[in-house]
Parts: structure tokens; C-alpha cells; sequence
């Protein structure tokens, strides 16, 4: 049994595989935030204000791309 739903082909495919591009790229930059926590560069502070705007941004580009390919929200 295929658990992939971007192999699945269907209108969905566009969606899923776009959302796992999205979760990637959120992956590296909250990785790149811890980086600069680890570093010294930024304060605890600072960095929890950048997670909260890659999050917030995140949430809106899902429901955004929900509405393009899923008719949702």
C-alpha cells in the first residue's frame, strides 16, 4: 500500500507535495533560529519572536495553499 498521497496523482498531489516543501523550509529556518540562539548572535527573547512569525507565516501560507488546491478555507 502507497502512504505517499503525493504519488497518489489527483488534484491533491500539488497540495501535498507543496505543503511538505513548506514544512521543509520551515524545518531550515527554525534550525537557522536555533543557530543563531546556540551562537550568541540572538537572545532567547529574539528568538522566540522570529519562531512566532515563521509559525504565524507558515499557518498562513497553509490555509492559503488549503484554499488554492482544496477549496478549504
Amino acid at each position: 500500500m502507497n502512504d505517499d498521497p503525493t504519488e497518489t496523482g489527483g488534484s491533491g498531489s500539488a497540495y501535498y507535495a507543496r505543503m511538505r516543501d513548506l514544512d521543509e523550509a520551515l524545518d531550515e529556518a527554525l534550525a537557522a533560529v536555533r543557530a543563531e540562539q546556540d551562537a550568541g548572535s540572538i537572545t532567547l527573547a529574539e528568538a522566540a519572536a522570529k519562531r512566532c512569525g515563521l509559525l504565524e507565516g507558515h499557518i498562513a501560507e497553509c490555509r492559503r495553499l488549503r484554499g488554492e488546491h482544496l477549496g478549504g478555507e
